[in-house]
């Protein structure tokens, strides 16, 4: 095979060895909805809670959600759900941890990157005005308030699947 074809194929093949390979059905994982249900709502309330002041901006980039044209559920709750949980907001972790447990994959780590710049961006960090610190939370916030709807809708789609089969 030339070198050429070789670097293609493995182009092609190297995010199918990234994403999970997950052996769990759809009917399994909605055996666990009413676990996720309680995060969810807890999670959905706290962000909306602590959002009720302020209002959110429209998302420039819309997450991935479930659609009747989308096939694969599981993998876009995966990717929704690892988004969520690169927030690092404490109010959505129960819900992180239930649902990786639920799919049974776990979100692949960014790279660690050198201690250097970290350091040097976590004393930036520590002088940065307080008012630009709330403004941040908020849009992390409002991001998990969209990605708390696309995973309700998920879901929804999943449990209505399960009236479709019975």
């Amino acid at each position: 095979m030339p070198p050429l074809c070789s670097s293609l194929l493995s182009l092609l093949l190297l995010p199918l060895s990234l994403s999970c390979d997950t052996k769990r059905l759809p009917g399994e994982i909605r055996n666990d909805f009413p676990i996720v249900q309680t995060d969810l709502d807890n999670a959905r309330e706290s962000v909306s809670l602590v959002l009720q002041n302020s209002s959110c901006p429209p998302q420039k980039h819309k997450p991935r959600s479930c659609t009747t044209d989308n096939t694969d559920l599981v993998r876009t709750l995966h990717t929704l759900t690892c988004k969520m949980k690169h927030l690092r907001l404490p109010v959505t972790d129960g819900l992180v941890t239930s649902v990786l447990i639920s799919i049974r994959c776990p979100c692949h780590e960014k790279t660690k990157e050198s201690t250097t710049k970290s350091e040097r961006r976590t004393e930036t960090r520590q002088w940065m005005p307080e008012q630009r610190k709330k403004r941040r939370e908020a849009r992390k916030l409002c991001k998990a308030q969209t990605l708390l709807a696309a995973m309700s809708e998920c879901y929804q789609m999943l449990n209505s699947q399960e009236s479709s089969d019975t």
